[in-house]
């Protein structure tokens, strides 16, 4: 069964949004933030139409940019009242269609809220607004000596809460740390669809502080992170961080077969949480799908054990048969996506498919899957392959690169037709999004977990106001 009928949607859409006093939704917003920080202009709404995905434009009604959760809290209950939805929009760098307004909305901008509010070194903790960037984040903690020690693929100037509440993770810290939310976690503060307020953790404790997260029963912040907003508006995070290190070892290798990239992989997480590396970073180029190359980024606050680690990745590489290569290639790649990808876009917008997380072993089902459906098959020889090891698992993913909107429609319709295989298989998928990303293969298997999910919007969000359309169809709740 498929919900993602646009003539569906846009019907229902258009009957909601006459329905609605719009003169009578702006006043009550620019009461609550002030008439500078509301538009509802089209020349201000066209560019919170897109994201970096091939989706559909999709116009909001208003877009408003609070800066206290407080403002939030307001905005909120005005969308009950009114039954208007509310979609979210940090760095506005999503990739499938996470935040774009599935029917015409209020977008809250989180830009303004962006600061460091707190670096407590004596227990190892940093909150900050959820549109902190990493840049701005990791810049004051080294200040102090400090830093926290992983990173998104799109680099650092993606936001601390986008990356969080879409369980993200890119090529550097993961294979130790795992994605973002996994391990790094201590509090949150989130806004519900109502506009309670809540903390999660040692935080909900008014006596005690920010230093754990499971206490007083279940993990609630387990239940924000990856649910792409649905559930609540994130104003604040704490999270673990570390003491820096200097000490600096990349490697670059070729790997023969992919079986021996999966024996390097189950090597590399011998012991989850004695990790040989922080990151390590596959890739497949189509024009040579037969050489797996290597980046290695490894990880240690000692000279000492890190040179051991590095002596016992070069002597497994070698007894798989694998060459050690240049590591300039691996300082690049790691430098720049902890620095800063100015290049980012140099060749075309990235989309990327067939990606999700699967076990060490599986990642030979997707390998298969892009290069005999996606090369030989369809003749499409844009397509990379590739994939970070995380703590006992792949992410991997197809990505290729477009720059007219011409490449949508042939992109788009291979891209569904290859998330339909690899999500019959072993791959779990990485970002739901909205009708033009995966919400319908999440909708159409109704495990137990979706139903239960639906049940926790339903209680939370009972008029659907939060995100909606987002990772659950409408006609779902």
């Amino acid at each position: 069964m498929k919900f993602d009928t646009a003539m569906t949607i846009s019907t229902v859409s258009l009957e909601r949004t006459m329905m609605v006093d719009m003169k009578k939704v702006t006043a009550l917003l620019q009461d609550v933030v002030s008439p500078s920080r509301v538009t509802d202009r089209d020349f201000d709404l066209i560019p919170y139409s897109r994201d970096l995905s091939p989706a559909e434009q999709k116009m909001p009604t208003h877009v408003v940019m609070p800066e206290t959760k407080e403002e939030i809290q307001a905005i909120l209950r005005i969308a009950n009242d009114h039954e208007y939805p509310v979609y979210l929009r940090g760095g506005g760098t999503s990739h499938w269609d996470a935040y774009l307004p599935q029917e015409p909305g209020i977008m809250l901008d989180l830009g303004r809220m962006n600061k460091v509010l707190e670096i407590n070194e004596r227990d190892l903790v940093a909150s900050v607004q959820p549109n902190c960037t990493w840049a701005k984040l990791d810049r004051e903690l080294r200040k102090k000596g400090l830093t926290y020690l992983c990173s998104e693929a799109g680099g650092p100037a993606m936001t601390v809460g986008g990356s969080v509440m879409k369980a993200g993770g890119g090529p550097h810290s993961t294979a130790k740390f795992g994605f973002h939310g996994n391990q790094d976690i201590i509090a949150l503060e989130m806004v519900l669809p109502n506009g309670d307020i809540v903390e999660t953790g040692s935080a909900a404790w008014p006596s005690a502080g920010k230093f754990k997260r499971q206490c007083l029963g279940p993990d609630l912040a387990g239940m924000f992170i990856g649910a792409e907003g649905i559930l609540g508006v994130c104003t604040e995070l704490s999270l673990r961080i570390r003491p820096v290190t200097d000490i600096s070892e990349r490697l670059t290798a070729t790997m023969k077969t992919l079986d021996d990239v999966i024996e390097f992989g189950h090597f590399i997480n011998r012991h989850v949480g004695d990790e040989y590396m922080q990151g390590i970073y596959l890739w497949v180029d189509p024009s040579a799908p037969d050489v797996f190359f290597l980046m290695m980024d490894i990880f240690g606050y000692e000279q000492e054990i890190v040179d051991h680690r590095k002596k016992k990745i070069i002597e497994k590489i070698k007894e798989l048969g694998g060459e050690i290569g240049d590591r300039a290639p691996a300082d690049d790649y790691f430098g720049r996506i902890l620095t800063g990808l100015a290049d980012l876009f140099n060749t075309g917008v990235w989309h990327f498919f067939g990606a999700g997380s699967l076990r060490i072993d599986d990642i030979t089902f997707l390998y298969k899957v892009w290069r005999e459906e996606v090369i030989q098959k369809r003749g499409y020889t844009k397509a990379g392959f590739g994939g970070q090891i995380l703590p006992r698992d792949w992410l991997a993913f197809m990505v290729t690169n477009y720059r007219e909107p011409d490449d949508w429609k042939e992109l788009v319709k291979m891209a569904d037709e290859i998330d339909e295989i690899t999500l019959n298989g072993p791959v779990v998928p990485y970002g739901i999004g909205g009708r033009d990303g995966l919400r319908r293969f999440v909708a159409e298997r109704d495990t137990g977990y979706y139903r239960l999910l639906k049940t926790l919007k339903k209680t939370l969000d009972p008029k659907n106001i939060l995100q909606r359309g987002i990772f659950i169809p409408e006609e779902e709740l």
